[in-house]
């Protein structure tokens, strides 16, 4: 039997998500007696969309010198929430206005995200997460949906891989609250 973590999105409610993996690190912490127990050792399997897409690049992110072992655990994910989602959720009244409060255009700059997304994966690729996973985003060229997948940009290298701060700009892109994301593979240059 395979495991499956799916974490969904919302914005700043992905802080809800992230109190929950909490408490179910800590309990795992608990009965394991082990205060290094990672949530993402537990699971075969993450997915994620929006914010649920940010946690499932945090708890998959690997620690340096033990590439298959978690960085981040899930007080650290909650942190990211915590400490700059008044930054990366605020929104000047002019901005508001302008955007017709999220109607006509995106409520929110890309520009704080995305420098919390560089302070935390730098230039970290989706290959190099510990685990399979997925992680959603919509390409609005194309009109679909479309998958990051761990083990694509693993096998297939870089026409399949790209930064993990792209990915999760890209997830996060939802309409009327963060501007559309322009991403490339590692492939092809910007």
């Amino acid at each position: 039997m395979k495991n499956i973590l799916a974490l969904d999105g919302g914005g700043i409610r992905g802080i809800i998500p992230a109190m929950v993996l909490v408490a179910l690190e800590e309990k795992l912490q608990k009965q394991t007696m082990d205060p290094n127990a990672r949530i993402a050792s537990y699971f075969d399997f993450i997915a994620g969309t929006s914010s649920g897409g940010i946690l499932t690049s945090i708890l998959l992110y690997p620690e340096e010198g033990n590439p298959t072992h978690p960085k981040f655990s899930a007080r650290d994910a909650l942190n990211l929430f915590v400490n700059h989602g008044t930054e990366i959720f605020t929104a000047s009244k002019w901005r508001r206005f302008l955007s017709g409060f999220g109607l006509v255009s995106e409520l929110y700059s890309s520009n704080p995200l995305s420098n919390v997304l560089d302070e935390y994966f730098q230039n970290a690729q989706l290959s190099h997460l510990i685990k399979p996973c997925i992680i959603t985003a919509y390409n609005i060229e194309l009109r679909k949906n479309h998958f990051f997948r761990q083990q694509k940009a693993s096998m297939h290298g870089e026409a399949r891989d790209l930064y993990l701060k792209d990915g999760c700009k890209a997830t996060s892109a939802a309409l009327t609250v963060f501007p559309v994301a322009e991403i490339y593979s590692l492939a092809k240059p910007r």
